[in-house]
C-alpha cells in the first residue's frame, strides 16, 4: 500500500512538473528544432541534384553578366523555383528579362534531362 501511495505522489509531481510554462516551452522549442532538422535531411537530396545541375551548366553560362548569373542561381535554389522556371519560360515560351536566347534554350534543355522536373 505504501508503495502505490509514492508511485501515485512520483506519477503526480510528474504530471504537476510537466505541465508547467517552462517545461511547455522547451517541449515547443525542442519540436522545432527537430523538424527544421528534419526538413534539411530531407532537402539533402535536392540540394545535391540542384548543385550537380549547376555544376552541368556552368561551362556553358560562364558568360553571363553578373546579374544574370546572380538571376539563375536564385532560380537554381530549390526544386519548386526550378519548376516554376521551367512552366513560365521554357514550356510557357514567355520572356525572361535576364536569360533569353541560346542560353535559355540550352538552360531549359538541360532542364528537361535532369530529373529536377519529376515530382
Amino acid at each position: 500500500m505504501f508503495r502505490f501511495f509514492i508511485i501515485a505522489f512520483e506519477v503526480l509531481a510528474l504530471v504537476t512538473v510537466l505541465r508547467t510554462s517552462f517545461v511547455q516551452y522547451w517541449f515547443t522549442d525542442m519540436q522545432t528544432i527537430l523538424a527544421d532538422w528534419m526538413l534539411e535531411v530531407s532537402l539533402v537530396a535536392e540540394k545535391q541534384q540542384l548543385a550537380a545541375f549547376r555544376a552541368q551548366i556552368a561551362p556553358h553560362v560562364q558568360n553571363l553578366n553578373d546579374y544574370q548569373s546572380d538571376y539563375l542561381n536564385s532560380v537554381l535554389q530549390g526544386k519548386s523555383s526550378v519548376t516554376d522556371f521551367n512552366r513560365m519560360y521554357c514550356e510557357g515560351h514567355d520572356k525572361n528579362p535576364f536569360i533569353y536566347g541560346a542560353t535559355l534554350i540550352y538552360v531549359c534543355n538541360e532542364m528537361q534531362r535532369t530529373e529536377l522536373l519529376k515530382p
